[in-house]
């Protein structure tokens, strides 16, 4: 296909899933489904069903405040183990008190909790990566840099 056609193809596809023809399927849950569960699925054009679970729950942000700015100060090895450091302690983190992470986008890590409890673990892991980019993380890395901006919300979530 080349690229006059791809437009078309794509507002095709949109208008079939937008269709009141497309059906999608929502099954509640209180606990975070896995990566792999059958009852998430993407659009199927075919059988024109996408399923997807609803979950009320609290998610969790972290990332590095100014990374864009740090990326201009320090060398590209620096750089690679300070964001690797980062993403790993905080991902062990974010499991510490039963979350899932289910995002990584560069600096930025998303936590999700099952609804039991949620808020007392999504606060508690909050604090917990807190003081370990302060305690652990920064004391390897010169200058006193590493910051970070966490948020959390809560509500409904479709996954």
């Amino acid at each position: 296909m080349g690229l006059a056609d791809f437009p078309d193809s794509l507002a095709e596809e949109i208008q079939e899933v937008s269709s009141s023809d497309f059906t999608v399927e929502i099954t509640e849950t209180d606990i975070v489904p896995s990566v792999d569960d059958p009852e998430i699925t993407h659009p199927n054009l075919v059988t024109n069903v996408q399923k997807c679970k609803l979950i009320d729950t609290c998610v969790l942000y972290i990332d590095i405040r100014r990374s864009t700015d740090l990326s201009f100060s320090h060398r590209r090895n620096t750089l690679t183990k300070l964001y690797s450091s980062f993403v790993r302690a905080m991902a062990r983190c974010g499991g510490y008190f039963d979350g899932k992470v289910r995002g990584i986008v560069g600096d930025r890590l998303m936590v999700i909790f099952d609804k039991k409890d949620c808020f007392a673990n999504a606060v508690n892991t909050a604090i917990l990566m807190n003081s370990v980019s302060q305690y652990l993380l920064d004391k390897n890395f010169s200058h006193d840099e590493i910051k970070c901006g966490v948020g959390i919300d809560y509500g409904k979530m479709l996954a």
